[in-house]
């Protein structure tokens, strides 16, 4: 702890610099004291500034590693996790690729209904729109539309091809 000068204090060191010093230099001694004391509390505050610099460098150096440990805590296990899910969602697709083509394979259904039915028939039984057959036109209807009779589809299934033949 420094001790502190009280004004009686001052008032003493002041008399004894006048009476050593005189009259005349003691105005030059103040203002090179003055110096010096700038000089010393300038040199202080940069020795102050440079340790809390220092400690600011080591807690970001400290701050840096706790995020890296955070980094490699959280976002390395999340990163297995994606990496694993692509490799599960690539074999999937994959099994999902070759069901497909597996399938794409006509599949010949005689007694289902609907299932098939259109693999079955081949390009040439299929009638165009614009040709309908004698055999697929029925009678108008009762009100005397003719147009509507002709717009039947001209899909046919393998079911109706065998109803048709018996």
């Amino acid at each position: 702890m420094m001790p502190q000068i009280g004004f009686s204090e001052m008032l003493l060191l002041g008399i004894l610099a006048l009476v050593v010093l005189g009259p005349r230099d003691l105005p030059l001694m103040m203002r090179k004291f003055g110096r010096f004391t700038g000089k010393l509390r300038a040199m202080a505050w940069e020795f102050r500034q440079s340790f809390d610099e220092i400690g600011r460098q080591a807690e970001l150096d400290e701050l840096r590693k706790e995020v890296e440990a955070l980094k490699k805590s959280t976002v390395d296990p999340i990163k297995q996790d994606l990496e694993q899910t692509q490799a599960e969602m690539r074999a999937e697709s994959a099994a999902v690729t070759k069901a497909i083509a597996d399938t794409s394979k006509p599949i010949e259904h005689p007694e289902t209904d609907t299932v098939g039915a259109e693999t079955a028939a081949s390009e040439d039984e299929m009638k165009p729109l614009d040709k309908p057959d004698a055999a697929d036109q029925s009678e108008p209807s009762s009100e005397g539309d003719v147009d509507t009779a002709e717009k039947k589809p001209a899909t046919v299934t393998a079911n109706s091809q065998k109803d048709a033949a018996e």
